[in-house]
């Protein structure tokens, strides 16, 4: 954590009448980084994002933004700019006058808002496109003039909320690539607000895993995804496989016949995270132990196959990118993990 974070909040609290939206919520984000708040609906995430913008007042604890106490001030007195899930562009304005609008609004001189509205607009790939109407742009087009009016103002921070909601599959993992670029290259502070477990992983220096209006986990997405605190967590980040099994005094994880390394920890029973990439299934049985299965269902999807597959632990889903190497339903198979998909949770 650097000395003096870019965004921190301390023991926050949001309340809606007897409902605590957002529960002593505390976390710190560093100058630079792509901090995403993710979780279900109804979680805590937009209104923490909106805590921070300035849109809603924290009921308890404090929020301090370059080190300066926001808590109570309004959000035309905080250096963020937001992105919105909608856009919120103005359909009578240009590109260019949509981009200038922000710093003529904080007192620039036309002709330097034009400027920086221009230099805002070719950071984001739409050059030649300044006379433009809104409604004669392309959705991933419109949220590039988004992403370009919050950037021309050069804020403190900038908050993204849902921003590739309204994108197709394909489209969203071109813009979600070009705004980390852009992030990059800028050296901006994002926070990011998302539900979709893979944007998060792909764009975040940290993620913030909410749960309940609290802070379920928080740490890289390699952090999250090999070492999640809780069931919620496994569960969330990414597919996984709950199974009961046993930890010896060594950290030895005993998975029905089988012993997979494990970090040291309590002994006795304990439940296990299993990633379906970790397992592999033998048509052939090994010499190593397994354990004896039976394909459920397999579908093929394009790029990777899925089972599930019915063993003595249970009944497990498996993901197996050996595309070349299709095994039928009912199809008798040996299971092995490998251990680095094998996620023991905490006591």
């Amino acid at each position: 954590m650097s000395a003096n974070p870019a965004v921190e909040f301390r023991n926050v609290s949001k309340l809606y009448g007897p409902v605590r939206a957002v529960d002593d919520v505390s976390f710190t984000i560093d100058k630079g980084a792509m901090v995403t708040l993710l979780g279900p609906s109804g979680c805590g995430k937009t209104t923490t994002l909106r805590l921070i913008a300035g849109l809603e007042i924290a009921d308890e604890g404090a929020i301090l933004i370059d080190g300066r106490d926001v808590t109570r001030l309004p959000a035309t007195r905080r250096d963020v700019s937001m992105v919105f899930q909608s856009y919120a562009l103005f359909p009578h304005m240009s590109v260019l006058d949509n981009v200038a609008y922000g710093p003529i609004s904080a007192g620039n001189a036309r002709e330097e808002a034009a400027s920086r509205a221009r230099e805002a607009l070719a950071l984001v790939g739409l050059e030649g496109y300044e006379a433009r109407l809104p409604s004669e742009l392309s959705g991933g087009q419109q949220q590039r003039v988004a992403v370009a009016r919050a950037v021309v103002l050069r804020p403190a921070v900038l908050l993204l909320d849902e921003p590739l909601s309204n994108l197709d599959a394909k489209l969203r993992r071109r813009v979600r690539d070009e705004i980390r670029e852009l992030q990059l290259r800028l050296g901006l502070t994002a926070v990011y607000v998302t539900h979709d477990q893979s944007e998060a992983l792909a764009v975040s220096d940290k993620i913030i895993v909410m749960d309940q209006a609290r802070i379920a986990q928080q740490g890289s997405a390699d952090e999250l995804y090999r070492v999640p605190a809780s069931r919620f967590i496994a569960g969330f980040i990414g597919e996984a496989n709950l199974v009961s099994g046993r930890r010896e005094a060594d950290g030895t994880l005993r998975l029905a016949t089988l012993a997979v390394p494990g970090p040291p920890g309590r002994e006795g029973p304990v439940q296990v995270a299993l990633r379906p990439e970790a397992i592999r299934l033998w048509e052939t049985p090994p010499p190593a132990p397994h354990l004896a299965g039976r394909v459920a269902t397999a579908l093929y999807l394009g790029d990777h196959l899925e089972y599930v597959v019915e063993t003595e632990l249970g009944t497990l889903f498996v993901i197996d990118a050996d595309v070349d190497r299709r095994l039928a339903r009912g199809a008798g198979v040996a299971v092995t993990f490998r251990a680095s998909g094998v996620c023991p949770l905490p006591d």
